[in-house]
C-alpha cells in the first residue's frame, strides 16, 4: 500500500513539473513576443539598417493611416530627408532597367485590350499589375458619386452605375483620418464637359494644382495648374486632380515633393503617342514582401506600356480595376473595396 502512494506521490509530482515547464514556457513565449514588439521598429529606426528604416518610413508615410507611426519616430524634417534618400535610392535601382514597349493592339470589337503579363522591373515585389489599353480616348470619362463633397461609392458601383466597359478608381481625395466616407475630391472633378466640383460658384476660377484632363480631342494633359472655367474654356470634358505624375510630355520626369515614393498599392493613368489611354493598376500589401511598386517601377512599367503622358491616381486601399462586369484586382483594404469620390471609367 505504501508503494502504491510513493507511485502516486512521484506521478502527482511529475504532473506538477509538467504544468511548471508548460506554465514557464507559454511565459517566455509571450515574452518574446511582447519584446520583440515593442523592440523591433526602435531598432530597426535606429540600428544599423538604413535600408530597413528608409523602406518601413516610406511604405508608412505612403499610406493614409500609418503616417502617425513614423511620426512618432522622427520629425517631418528627418522624414522629408529620409524620403528624399529613398526616391534617389529607387531611381538608381532603375537606372539600368531595360524598356520594351509592350505591343498590344485593342480588340476591334470591344476598342479595348487587357495585358496581365506586365513583368516586374527590377525585381518588383507587387503581387499582380493589369492593364488596359482604349484605342478611342474620348470613350474614357470621368464619373462621380452621386454625393459629392459628402459620401463616395465604390469603383465598381459607379462603374456599374455608368454601364462602364471599364474603370479605375479616380483622383486624390480628402480623407485625414484616412478611414472617411471618401465624397470629397482633393481639387476639380469634370465629367462630360460639366463641373462637379467644386460645387462652390466662388472657387470656380481658383486655380488648382495636379490636374489631369481629357479635351473633346481625346488629348491627355498631366500636372497642370488651371481652374475650373479655365479648363471648361480649353475645350477638356473630364478631369480630376492627382499626383505625382511621372511621365510628362514625353520626359520621364517624377514629380517632386511627394511623400508616396515607397512601394504602395498603385492605380496609374496614361496615354500613349497614338493617343490611346491607358489604365493601370498594381496590386500591393499582400505580405511585407509584396508590398506593391515604387513610383520609378511604376514609370517604367507605363513607358514599357508606350505612355507619353503618365500620372497616379489615389493608391493603396483605392486601387481598383473593373472590367467585363467585375473588379479583377485584388484591392488591399482588408474590407474590401474602399469609397472614392470619382473614376475613369470607358464608356460602352
Amino acid at each position: 500500500m505504501e508503494k502504491g502512494q510513493e507511485r502516486k506521490r512521484r506521478g502527482q509530482k511529475k504532473k506538477k513539473k509538467k504544468r511548471s515547464f508548460l506554465k514557464t514556457f507559454i511565459f517566455f513565449i509571450i515574452f518574446e513576443i511582447v519584446f520583440t514588439g515593442l523592440t523591433i521598429l526602435p531598432y530597426g529606426f535606429y540600428g544599423p539598417f538604413k535600408n530597413f528604416r528608409n523602406n518601413v518610413i516610406s511604405i508608412l508615410m505612403g499610406s493614409g493611416t500609418k503616417q502617425y507611426i513614423a511620426k512618432l519616430f522622427f520629425s517631418d524634417k528627418d522624414i522629408a530627408e529620409i524620403l528624399k534618400e529613398q526616391s534617389k535610392a529607387a531611381a538608381s535601382d532603375m537606372k539600368n532597367a531595360k524598356t520594351k514597349v509592350i505591343n498590344v493592339n485593342p480588340d476591334k470589337k470591344t476598342g479595348i485590350a487587357l495585358v496581365t503579363d506586365i513583368k516586374p522591373v527590377s525585381g518588383g515585389n507587387y503581387t499582380n499589375a493589369y492593364a488596359l489599353i482604349i484605342s478611342d480616348p474620348r470613350r474614357v470619362k470621368v464619373g462621380a458619386t452621386g454625393n459629392m463633397g459628402y459620401v463616395g461609392q465604390t469603383t465598381h458601383d459607379m462603374a456599374r452605375k455608368y454601364n462602364a466597359a471599364a474603370a479605375v478608381n479616380g483622383g486624390m481625395f480628402v480623407d485625414p483620418s484616412g478611414n472617411g466616407p471618401g465624397g470629397t475630391p482633393a481639387g476639380v472633378v469634370i465629367s462630360n464637359g460639366k463641373i462637379v466640383y467644386p460645387t462652390d460658384s466662388t472657387k470656380l476660377d481658383e486655380k488648382v494644382d495636379g490636374v489631369v484632363s481629357i479635351d473633346k480631342d481625346g488629348n491627355m494633359k498631366v500636372g497642370t495648374s488651371e481652374s475650373p472655367n479655365e479648363l471648361i474654356d480649353r475645350g477638356v470634358t473630364e478631369a480630376v486632380s492627382s499626383d505625382p505624375y511621372l511621365i510628362k510630355d514625353g520626359q520621364d520626369k517624377i514629380e517632386s515633393g511627394t511623400n508616396m515614393v515607397g512601394p504602395q498599392p498603385r492605380t496609374v493613368i496614361g496615354q500613349r503617342s497614338d493617343k490611346s489611354i491607358i489604365f493601370l493598376v498594381i496590386d500591393g500589401r499582400h505580405g511585407f514582401m509584396k508590398m506593391g511598386a515604387t513610383l520609378p517601377e511604376a514609370q517604367q512599367l507605363m513607358k514599357q506600356l508606350g505612355a507619353v503622358n503618365a500620372v497616379c491616381m489615389d493608391g493603396g486601399g483605392s486601387s481598383t480595376m473593373y472590367y467585363n462586369g467585375e473588379v479583377i484586382n485584388k484591392p488591399s483594404s482588408a474590407t474590401g473595396e474602399r469609397a472614392v469620390p470619382d473614376i475613369f471609367y470607358v464608356a460602352p
